[in-house]
């Protein structure tokens, strides 16, 4: 009995897996170098575009990105940063309007006019809210990046809005 028991637990939770969503987002909007970074630079934009995967009835999901970020350097020219990163995104329910949080890694290839590009490792963290249903909506999040340096640590705040489909 108890196998049967443990087969239709195991039958019921297959759908449930194999129903995996995966949605494709796009936005973009303004960066804000923080701390030391930002006595060289200022507020710039940036674009990005990603993929997030999850169950729909699970409120844990994985999002794979990738950005390109412009900032003005004080001199005139642009820091320009292209970034791929992994993260973990924890939806706090609702309907129609969905907050969630959102952390990661990545890497970080940083490319200034003052010094050789470098590739760095960095984390972020931040909180967001999704609209719509139906698979087509909108979101919009704000993260606080760190990413690490031989030279320091970088710091930025981008706030992105964007739609998902």
């Amino acid at each position: 009995m108890r196998r049967i028991a443990l087969l239709a637990a195991l039958a019921l939770a297959m759908p449930a897996a194999a129903s995996a969503q995966a949605r494709l987002m796009v936005g973009g909007g303004l960066g804000t170098p923080i701390g030391t970074f930002a006595d060289s630079r200022e507020a710039g934009m940036h674009g990005r575009v990603g993929i997030q995967i999850g169950v729909p009835v699970f409120p844990v999901s994985a999002r794979l990105e990738g950005e390109l970020h412009r900032l003005p350097e004080t001199g005139g020219d642009n820091t320009t940063m292209l970034t791929g990163t992994i993260s973990g995104v924890v939806s706090l329910g609702g309907l129609g309007l969905s907050p969630y949080v959102v952390g990661g890694f990545g890497k970080y290839h940083i490319n200034t006019s003052a010094a050789e590009a470098t590739t760095s490792n960095g984390i972020h963290g931040g909180f967001g809210v999704s609209v719509g249903a139906l698979g087509f909506g909108g979101y919009a999040e704000i993260r606080l990046v760190n990413i690490g340096d031989l030279s320091g640590d970088l710091r930025y705040i981008p706030i992105t809005v964007g739609f998902r489909f």
